[in-house]
């Protein structure tokens, strides 16, 4: 059977529905938002020479050398300096990209910060003028986020997350109007909610081409084979969660790498569901937990791996926003960077997937590396993360758009 005759045939085959943590949400307000902006005292920016730091340089860590940063960015330019830090041989490395989590505070940027997380890939956000004020805040995580989602009228998420009738999306509705109001209210790129009762194929196939029309790129929710299988014939651009209902087909992964499709798997809530936090379980498996396990996640991540699909750091994290169930912004993804080395990646690799991969895929081309012309979004690390990968839990100082954060994460190894 050719690989495009078994993707379609699996879709009427395989029914699943799972839930993202964020359809349990309690949003803050806007202007608890505000308020706790306006209370934040936020050092000034120094020109700053970081001097006799080894630099992790994408593939390597360098001999001992200078950084320098003017601002929000780093510079070759040796003028004017007013700060000098001898960095004593440490690890400088590019500050970490969460590329899924579901940040809705100032509290929850700051614990990101404290963490060495610098950019944050906000996955659903409720309210534009929140998520407009979260977005670049000095000294804090940079966040990029999605507005409205494409959810349709029974696959999970809209009883929990309220969006008005009008803009659920039902069988044999015209879908484009969703993009278009999503971008026009904020969204920096376009998520649908794959899922038993949501958007059809069809739809999702439509939405995808009309925001590639635009020049816009699109995730995907697709924690089970068959929410997955939707994701990838439509061609969305990143694959959101893993199935750990069944493993995916040779046929479906060479699929996703034709079409030069990305993964951000978020292991992490796999991980916490499977062993420390049973609760979650009941969020991860909706109506269908027949054939899960955490050996088919793992099993999934390894096999995209080693295929060659790009794979990106991702948690799902909420903090303490879902009642009952603690999962932690900033620690979760140190965690995920375990994870995925567990699952087959080199240390490199996994640091890329935190760092330059989500970058690029998500088409940001002024973070992810240090170099001149980047953000100073950094990381000074005590120890050598590619020898013992869990090593990015031993944090020195961190720095977000040059400005350095007072209250750095503390972490056991």
């Amino acid at each position: 059977m050719h690989c495009k005759q078994f993707i379609s045939i699996s879709l009427f085959l395989l029914e699943g529905s799972r839930a993202c943590l964020h359809d349990h949400i309690r949003a803050p307000r806007a202007q608890d938002v505000t308020e706790a902006l306006r209370k934040r005292d936020v050092p000034t920016p120094v020109k700053t020479a970081i001097r006799n730091v080894r630099v992790f340089d994408g593939n390597h860590i360098s001999e001992p050398r200078t950084v320098i940063f003017d601002g929000e960015h780093i510079t070759d330019r040796e003028d004017n300096i007013k700060q000098t830090i001898d960095a004593g041989e440490r690890i400088l490395i590019p500050g970490l990209i969460d590329a899924h989590a579901h940040v809705q505070s100032v509290e929850g940027l700051e614990n990101m910060t404290s963490y060495g997380v610098t950019t944050v890939f906000n996955m659903a956000c409720s309210s534009y003028e929140l998520c407009q004020s979260l977005k670049s805040n000095p000294g804090l995580a940079s966040l990029f986020t999605t507005m409205l989602a494409a959810l349709g009228p029974s696959g999970g998420n809209p009883n929990l997350n309220p969006v008005s009738p009008e803009l659920l999306l039902y069988p044999g509705k015209d879908p484009k109007y969703l993009v278009d109001y999503a971008f026009g209210n904020g969204s920096d790129y376009f998520k649908i909610v794959g899922a038993a009762g949501g958007p059809t194929q069809a739809q999702q196939n439509e939405l995808v081409a009309y925001a590639h029309s635009q020049g816009h790129f699109v995730v995907t929710h697709a924690p089970s084979v068959y929410s997955y299988t939707q994701a990838v014939s439509s061609q969305s651009d990143i694959l959101q969660h893993i199935p750990d209902d069944g493993l995916l087909s040779s046929c479906l992964i060479k699929s996703i790498k034709k079409h030069s499709l990305a993964g951000t798997p978020t292991m992490e809530i796999f991980r916490r569901a499977y062993t420390i936090q049973p609760e979650i379980i009941q969020f991860l498996r909706g109506n269908n937990s027949a054939n899960a396990s955490y050996e088919n996640m793992v099993g999934n991540v390894r096999h995209l791996h080693d295929a060659g699909v790009p794979i990106l750091a991702g948690t799902d994290a909420v903090g303490d926003t879902v009642p009952g169930t603690y999962f932690p912004f900033g620690e979760s993804l140190h965690q995920e960077l375990v994870n995925l080395v567990a699952a087959g990646m080199t240390p490199v690799e996994a640091l890329r997937a935190a760092t330059i991969v989500p970058a690029t895929t998500h088409r940001l081309s002024d973070r992810g590396a240090i170099r001149p012309g980047m953000r100073a979004d950094l990381i000074l690390l005590n120890s050598n993360p590619l020898v013992n990968i869990s090593n990015t839990r031993d944090i020195a100082r961190v720095w977000a758009g040059g400005v350095e954060y007072g209250n750095v994460a503390k972490l056991e190894r």
